[in-house]
């Protein structure tokens, strides 16, 4: 009798812990809605809207290098997303995301500053999306500074702690000669960039960083320009 009920119990508990990893496994594997929603079946479409999003931001880079008075660069989501898919790998920046455990990024641009960021990360079975709700924006009265707020993280759809893997991302941003701090306000981390003293061409300032409209538009000046003295004054009549 006490035999049957060990093994009645010890069926018993066997179940509840299979039920509780399959149930934490399909809260894992579940996907957010906004991931991978609109995304470019057509191959060549997704080339072409990669292109333009890459020949913008090297203009951009290009009018930085050459100390340009204005610069900037708008792309849409749809343009950012198909970079991410057909261009990243083959600018070598998708190595070094990967040490990390993270492919298959995705963007979505809300209103007011807002954000959705996901990627998969680790591999195969043990693989899951990683979703993050941003708050994205210039720190006021201090050049170059960009504050990233996480308002939500979920591993699946399952609420995660972001500070590890914001640890990660940090350090790697790091190692691209981008100062981050971490902070908390309002009980969600944020993560402040200084692109400053690091970045190639100090004396060039962002502007402006929007998010709006399913749009990302960054604009900036070369202080240089802004801070050039006017002419000097003629004290007499040029000659005819």
């Amino acid at each position: 009798m006490q035999k049957s009920k060990l093994w009645w119990l010890s069926g018993l508990l066997f179940f509840v812990i299979a039920s509780g990893l399959t149930a934490l496994g399909a809260v894992l594997k579940h996907q957010p809605s906004f991931y991978r929603v609109g995304a470019v079946a057509d191959e060549g479409t997704r080339r072409e809207l990669a292109t333009i999003c890459l020949s913008r931001f090297s203009q951009m880079m290009i009018d930085l290098k050459h100390r340009q008075e204005n610069w900037g660069s708008e792309v849409t989501e749809s343009q950012l997303n198909c970079f991410f898919e057909e261009s990243f790998a083959q600018l070598g920046e998708a190595e070094s995301i990967s040490k990390l455990g993270i492919s298959g990024i995705n963007v979505t641009l809300d209103e007011e500053q807002h954000c959705r960021l996901a990627f998969r990360y680790g591999a195969g079975w043990f693989s899951t999306v990683v979703s993050f709700d941003l708050k994205v924006w210039l720190v006021p009265k201090e050049p170059n500074v960009i504050a990233v707020q996480v308002l939500r993280a979920r591993a699946g759809g399952l609420p995660i702690s972001s500070q590890s893997v914001l640890k990660k991302l940090s350090d790697h941003a790091q190692q691209q000669n981008y100062k981050v701090t971490l902070y908390r306000h309002e009980s969600c981390p944020v993560a402040v960039i200084e692109l400053q003293p690091y970045q190639p061409h100090p004396d060039s300032v962002l502007t402006s960083l929007s998010i709006k409209d399913g749009r990302l538009t960054i604009q900036g000046r070369t202080v240089e320009h802004a801070l050039a003295p006017p002419p000097p004054k003629l004290s007499t009549p040029m000659p005819r």
